[in-house]
């Protein structure tokens, strides 16, 4: 049996927030099993040149006074803090010599720091063999953005010199290809990491214009995101099924389907560490206060009939062990916000969660199956349609079909 939460995890900087001290303060004042449990923190940084930028998809980036504040967490608790360079866009210039030996030397800044991971998308740039030897203590994470799909894919990215693999939100959903890649790991010695949580359509045809275009000058000059122009065309209009229930329809995302400890253990087994996504969080510093898990029951419930309990509950866990030792199931709805707010109503008790749990949708017998047969579906949805089923929306062949086919 492989760890199943220790150094498993992998944390967004809140790179948004307009406030230096807030992510430290919520890391001090957490759980020390919760700050056992992260494997490390990744944050962007732009690279500006004066004929070439390059830098993160998201378009924000860690300020200087929370790049300090990182270092101490790194220092302090010995937790490896991980730069990001994952922009889409990808210019050519920065595999012209004069341009890659600046690159080298804005990395070295955070190298001589003591950074020693980063994300990089840029992969004629990893083929040069440049950073790699110019750093070669850096563990070099791709991008999950390269949307690596397979055990063939994931050697060629081995190839190119990356030591910790992100892999695409597919292997979510395909166990066994899962399975296939681990042993290839195992035998290169390179790790693996697997994106928890995506409300990202699966095999989205808008993902590559989305992660080109979300960062761009053009929304911030206009004062727009990427959401206020183009959002009602992509996430926006799918990602809200289900929620009038409290409970997302899972061919909306591409979450891992983890109902309790044994399926936990089954992906925990063959991956080396779980991405959590969030740079663009901005918690309210009145009320953030640190670092946790938190579950929300629903108000309102269509099949209350089938699933009956009380009204809308919050429930909050210092760490993933509580979770994971006691069997909260179901576990894929624990990660839908990883802080704890001052003064808010939640339960914490284990007994009394365990005791509100026992009717939620995902206990259900039928849905348990359904989490079952979402790890090896592959997202072939127009040939199944069990989440359908489950979710009274008839048959719908495409996601994209929202609109015509489901209310």
């Amino acid at each position: 049996m492989g760890n199943s939460y220790n150094r498993k995890f992998s944390y967004p900087h809140w790179d948004a927030s307009q406030h230096d001290d807030l992510y430290l303060n919520c890391f001090e004042n957490s759980a020390e099993q919760w700050r056992n449990e992260v494997y490390d923190i990744y944050f962007a940084a732009p690279f500006l040149h004066r004929d070439v930028t390059y830098g993160d998809t998201m378009g924000v980036y860690a300020s200087p006074g929370q790049y300090k504040n990182l270092l101490k967490i790194q220092e302090k608790y010995n937790i490896p803090i991980s730069l990001t360079l994952n922009e889409m866009t990808r210019p050519i210039e920065l595999i012209r010599p004069d341009v890659i030996k600046d690159f080298v030397s804005f990395v070295k800044k955070y190298y001589d720091d003591g950074v020693r991971s980063c994300t990089i998308s840029h992969t004629h740039l990893m083929k040069t063999g440049a950073l790699q030897s110019a750093f070669p203590d850096m563990d070099w994470k791709n991008t999950v953005n390269h949307r690596v799909c397979t055990t063939q894919e994931f050697i060629d990215y081995v190839v190119l010199g990356y030591t910790t693999l992100q892999l695409d939100r597919n292997y979510n959903r395909n166990f066994n290809e899962l399975k296939r890649t681990k042993k290839e790991a195992d035998r290169l010695g390179v790790k693996t990491c697997l994106l928890i949580r995506e409300n990202c359509m699966p095999d989205c045809p808008f993902k590559t214009e989305h992660d080109i275009w979300q960062g761009e000058k053009v929304f911030r000059n206009l004062g727009k995101s990427y959401w206020d122009v183009a959002g009602d065309l992509s996430c926006n209009t799918w990602q809200s099924v289900g929620n009038d229930i409290g409970v997302t329809n899972p061919r909306t995302g591409t979450q891992i389907m983890v109902h309790s400890k044994d399926d936990w253990d089954e992906f925990a087994n063959l991956v080396n560490v779980f991405k959590i996504s969030g740079r663009l969080n901005t918690p309210d510093p009145n009320e953030t206060t640190k670092f946790g898990y938190h579950f929300e029951m629903w108000k309102d419930q269509k099949l209350q009939d089938k699933h009956p309990h009380p009204s809308s509950n919050v429930f909050m866990a210092e760490s993933f062990k509580d979770i994971y030792e006691n069997n909260l199931a179901p576990f894929l709805m624990w990660f839908s916000f990883n802080v704890m707010n001052k003064d808010y109503p939640a339960i914490t008790d284990i007994d009394e969660i365990k005791e509100k749990l026992v009717n939620h949708f995902w206990n259900d017998d039928e849905a348990k199956a359904l989490c079952k047969t979402l790890k090896h579906c592959k997202n072939q949805c127009y040939t199944c349609h069990k989440c359908d089923d489950l979710f009274n929306t008839g048959k719908v062949d495409s996601i994209l079909d929202i609109s015509n086919k489901i209310s």
